[in-house]
């Protein structure tokens, strides 16, 4: 039995499985209670960060020839944040790779006060989200591997949702202080600032995964990759495209190029539909099954995203077009907690890091295509684009649904 994270051995467990039931089995610790509070505020940090791009576009120093720059920054730091923090994850440990990125995040938040340009805030976007868009990979795979089973699945969905609250935050921050660019920069530096001291504080005092350190000590703990590892990433993918793509691209780039004048009241709306959602879903989360919230949520969200079609065609209401914006960022959030669920859960300790990794990267760089390939489309061509995204998803969770396994508190 373990009492102590901090002063465990794995070489001491005689098999793999062992150690597996041990620390699924674990009560609730100091060390647990320091995790959950340092990856809250590096999600919440990181939140901030997701929406900061698309508010920024209202900054008087952003031509509006850059807007476009400014909104493909924030994926393309993803992008390489995801890649590169996921892969050396599982070559040098989970904690080595949090403190990488925890500096790299903070000198892009750094640029991101001081900014004085388009190019300076483009530049530090891309350090800001390759910092904390690579840690929050990285910070999946950690507590999933450290969290006792039984609460594995309410600290997942609770951290991630301190993302979409700072969204909301900062949007409303935004949206109570218009034109007032000082006054955000000093606001948001707060705010980022303030979680990552919070961050660093607790990260310092917690141990490396055990897990990471059995498996990486030797090669036959980690399982080869057969037919049923490709079934697995293909549908995670498949819910990894649904999600980028459409919530990112309805919420923070349809928002900005349809209403302009109100891209922090979209933002707001969505950050406190899926905050809402999120909070919901953490006391739901045990009660359901994986395969079964899954279904749900890109069923849902599919069929929620068709409703924006007719709009365009009878309504240009900013009211009815945040009212579906809320409507689809519920089944939204609900399919990025099944997603942040299932990452984790489905890749095996020696391939997590890059199974997630390799999943978030495909979707970010298909994002940034999208954003090129959408440039000149008509609206309505736009939203029929997102309907097909929602489709993939759907047809993914469908799939999972007949052939998955249920993961709800199973030993990883």
């Amino acid at each position: 039995m373990i009492n102590d994270l901090n002063s465990v051995d794995p070489a001491l467990f005689h098999n793999y499985g062992d150690l597996r039931k041990a620390l699924d089995g674990m009560a609730w610790t100091r060390t647990h209670s320091l995790m959950l509070v340092t990856m809250v505020t590096s999600f919440f940090v990181w939140g901030i960060l997701l929406v900061v791009a698309p508010l920024i576009t209202e900054w008087p120093v952003v031509p509006r020839d850059y807007t476009s720059y400014i909104l493909l920054a924030s994926p393309a730091g993803l992008l390489i944040g995801n890649l590169l923090m996921g892969f050396l994850a599982d070559r040098f440990g989970r904690r080595n790779i949090f403190m990488a990125t925890m500096l790299i995040g903070a000198i892009g938040i750094s640029g991101i006060i001081f900014s004085a340009n388009a190019v300076q805030i483009i530049i530090s976007i891309i350090l800001a989200e390759m910092g904390f868009g690579g840690e929050e990979t990285v910070s999946l795979v950690f507590m999933a591997e450290l969290f006792p089973a039984r609460y594995r699945g309410k600290v997942l969905i609770l951290v991630s949702n301190s993302a979409n609250i700072g969204v909301a935050v900062l949007s409303g921050v935004f949206l109570l202080t218009p034109a007032n660019i000082y006054l955000q920069k000093l606001l948001f530096g707060i705010m980022a600032v303030a979680g990552l001291l919070i961050a660093i504080y607790a990260r310092v005092r917690i141990p490396e995964s055990i897990r990471w350190k059995y498996v990486s000590r030797s090669v036959a703990a980690i399982p080869k990759i057969d037919s049923r590892g490709i079934l697995k990433f293909l549908v995670l993918l498949s819910f990894a495209i649904t999600i980028v793509l459409t919530f990112a691209l309805v919420t923070f780039v349809m928002g900005p190029y349809r209403f302009p004048m109100y891209v922090s009241l979209i933002a707001f709306s969505s950050g406190l539909g899926t905050s809402a959602t999120g909070i919901l879903a953490i006391f739901l989360i045990d009660m359901v099954s994986r395969k079964l919230l899954a279904l749900f949520a890109y069923t849902g969200g599919f069929l929620s995203m068709t409703l924006f079609i007719p709009y365009l065609f009878f309504s240009s209401s900013l009211i009815l077009f945040v009212v579906l914006v809320l409507i689809n960022s519920f089944f939204s959030e609900l399919g990025w907690a099944s997603r942040e669920l299932l990452q984790p859960e489905l890749f095996d300790t020696g391939w997590r890091g890059r199974g997630i990794a390799s999943v978030r990267g495909i979707a970010y760089g298909l994002y940034i295509a999208s954003l090129f390939l959408l440039v000149n489309f008509s609206t309505l061509n736009y939203m029929i684009f997102a309907t097909m995204m929602w489709s993939i998803g759907f047809i993914g969770s469908v799939v999972w649904f007949i052939k998955g396994n249920e993961t709800g508190r199973a030993s990883l």
